[in-house]
């Protein structure tokens, strides 16, 4: 869902990023996950997320001081699937859908099974397996052409060069 960016304030008030396309259904949570030491722990909200511009300013019941949230600074945001939005189409999806599909081109060639969405900095990846290798292949909208849930398949349009960056992908 995102991150807990830095303490904003003395009084133990967080800035969050949500790693989301639309932030208004996140506004009114109840509670998150966030990891700490290797382990999800539920933080309750005391307020609703605050827009303040750019920014997303949350405050959660237990951390009342500018030292207690620096704690948290870092820490991953998770919720439970059930508490995701409903996607607004059949042709949104969230990345934890994704392993187990099967990569296809346009035209439906199979090009490998998605074992994870990775990301890195700004940019998503698939990482995909043919023949015992792996790829690499970005996500993002202009590579995207569809997804079929019923058959677990994910289409995109591979860049130019992507064969010959990754020619076990294009055997047959």
């Amino acid at each position: 869902m995102g991150k807990i960016k830095k303490p904003n304030g003395l009084g133990g008030a967080l800035e969050l990023f949500l790693d989301v396309d639309d932030p208004s259904p996140y506004l009114n949570l109840e509670f998150v996950f966030a990891e700490r030491h290797h382990q999800l722990v539920p933080l309750f909200f005391s307020k609703p997320i605050q827009v303040a511009g750019q920014k997303f300013i949350a405050r959660f019941k237990t951390i009342e001081h500018i030292d207690q949230a620096s704690e948290w600074a870092g820490s991953d945001l998770y919720l439970p699937i059930e508490q995701l939005p409903v996607l607004s189409s059949d042709q949104q999806y969230y990345y934890h859908e994704l392993p187990g599909f099967l990569a296809c081109s346009p035209e439906g060639r199979e090009l490998g099974s998605i074992l994870e969405v990775m990301e890195h900095g700004p940019m998503q990846w698939l990482v995909v397996q043919r023949h015992g290798q792996e790829a690499l292949l970005p996500l993002s909208d202009e590579v995207f052409v569809r997804v079929d849930r019923e058959t677990k398949r994910f289409y995109l349009h591979l860049k130019p060069g992507m064969d010959e960056l990754y020619p076990f992908l294009f055997e047959k």
